[in-house]
C-alpha cells in the first residue's frame, strides 16, 4: 500500500479514504459527528527557506469531519487545498546565492488524525466552554506546478500533520478554532532541490539530509449533529457525550 524509495514514497490514496468511509457507516452514533471548514495561509521550509515566515504566505482552505470519541478524544478526516512557494530572494548560504531557484505549486492533502482536548469544554456541568488542543496524525499530499523536475519523484507523498489549536463553544452546535501546524515529510523535493541538478552532475544543489515541512495556520467553523433521543429533552441536555 506504501512503496518507498530514494524520492520519498509511492502511496496509494485508498488507505485513508476507507477509514472515511468507515466512519460515515456508524449510524448509532451521529450525534457524536461534525462537520466543518476554514481558511489559512499555506507555507514551506527547505533548501530554499529555514523560516516559514520568510516565505510568501499562499491561500488555503480546508473542510473537515470530526468524530468525538470522548469527551477529551476526537478523530478527525481533513481535506486541505492552497498554494505553497518558495524563493532564494532572501538567501541562506553562497548556495542559494548562486542558485536564484524558486517555485510556486498547488498542493492537496487528505489526512486522519486524533485530536486530544486538555479541558472538559463539551460538557455543561464543567463551565467550560473552550480548550486547548493536540492534533497528530498521518496523510498523503498531491502536488502539481513542477514543470521541470531536477529528479524522478512522485508526485503524491506521506506527510505527518501535527497541530496545535484552541476552539471555542459558542453553542451545544457550533464552534470555532484557531490552529497552527506543521507537516512533516519524507520527501525532499517538494522544492524541487535537493542533493544535486540532473543536468549539473558537479553541482551541490541543496541539502540531501533535510527533508522539505510544509504549514498551516488559519480559524475553522464546525456544526455538531445531534440524534435527540426524547422529543421532551432539551438540545442542551443532550450535549454532553458520555
Amino acid at each position: 500500500m506504501i512503496r518507498t524509495n530514494k524520492m520519498g514514497i509511492h502511496v496509494k490514496p485508498w488507505v485513508p479514504i476507507f477509514v472515511f468511509v468507515l466512519l460515515l457507516s456508524l449510524p448509532s452514533l451521529a450525534q457524536k459527528r461534525e462537520l466543518g471548514g476554514g481558511i489559512g495561509i499555506l507555507s514551506y521550509t527547505g533548501d530554499l527557506s529555514r523560516n516559514p515566515l520568510t516565505n510568501p504566505l499562499k491561500p488555503g482552505v480546508n473542510v473537515f469531519y470530526r468524530f468525538n470519541m470522548r469527551d477529551h478524544l476526537s478523530v478527525r478526516i481533513s481535506f486541505l487545498a492552497g498554494g505553497l512557494a518558495g524563493t532564494d530572494a532572501k538567501p541562506i548560504d553562497a548556495f542559494s546565492v548562486a542558485r536564484a531557484s524558486s517555485f510556486n505549486i498547488f498542493l492537496s492533502e487528505f489526512s486522519s488524525g486524533l485530536e486530544y482536548y486538555f479541558l472538559d469544554f463539551r460538557s455543561k456541568k464543567s463551565g467550560i466552554n473552550w480548550s486547548p488542543y493536540f492534533m497528530g496524525g498521518i496523510g498523503i499530499f498531491g502536488m502539481l506546478g513542477h514543470e521541470n523536475k531536477t529528479a524522478t519523484y512522485s508526485n503524491v507523498q506521506l506527510a505527518i500533520p501535527l497541530a496545535v489549536g484552541f476552539r471555542y463553544r459558542v453553542s451545544p452546535i457550533w464552534s470555532f478554532a484557531v490552529e497552527a501546524g506543521v507537516r512533516a515529510t519524507l520527501f525532499d523535493y517538494m522544492d524541487n532541490i535537493s542533493e544535486g541538478d540532473i543536468f549539473n552532475k558537479d553541482y551541490q544543489y541543496g541539502n540531501p539530509f533535510d527533508n522539505d515541512k510544509y504549514y498551516f495556520a488559519g480559524v475553522t467553523v464546525s456544526y455538531t449533529f445531534y440524534k435527540v433521543q426524547c422529543p421532551g429533552l432539551p438540545l442542551e441536555q443532550t450535549f454532553r457525550r458520555r
